[in-house]
């Protein structure tokens, strides 16, 4: 089972640049009613075709990431999805609990929609907690 998984790891690597559609970095900063957001999963999900993701640092930026060693994200149409979850675990390192902090309109009943462009895209976004 671990060969058929390494092998398929390993294929799913080889492909060369011909192989990746076109994609322009993505850039931006998240805040939550006006703070910023650290710790957030940041996705753009295209119309057909692999996402591209992000995490946010301390001041809220991210950088999307096509692949572990490609920044950005496919040219085209994208449905956005911000997420982060506050998880507690207890003195044996168990999750114990496990909430998402960003209200659902962004994430599990997401509005946020954003065209990426070839080269560079910043797009912020503002959230807010109503």
């Amino acid at each position: 089972m671990f060969l058929l998984l390494a092998v398929g790891l390993f294929a799913g690597c080889m492909g060369g640049a011909g192989d990746r559609p076109d994609t322009g970095k993505v850039t931006g900063v998240v805040t939550l009613d006006g703070s910023p957001l650290e710790g957030a999963t940041v996705m753009f999900q295209p119309t057909e075709g692999r996402p591209s993701a992000g995490e946010t640092d301390s001041s809220g930026k991210y950088v999307l990431m096509y692949s572990v060693d490609v920044e950005g994200a496919k040219v085209g149409q994208h449905t956005v999805t911000i997420s982060k979850e506050n998880q507690k675990f207890d003195g044996d390192g168990e999750l114990t609990s496990s909430k998402e902090t960003v209200p659902s309109k962004y994430n599990q009943k997401t509005e946020l929609s954003e065209e990426v462009a070839s080269g560079e895209n910043t797009i912020d976004f503002p959230l807010t907690s109503k």
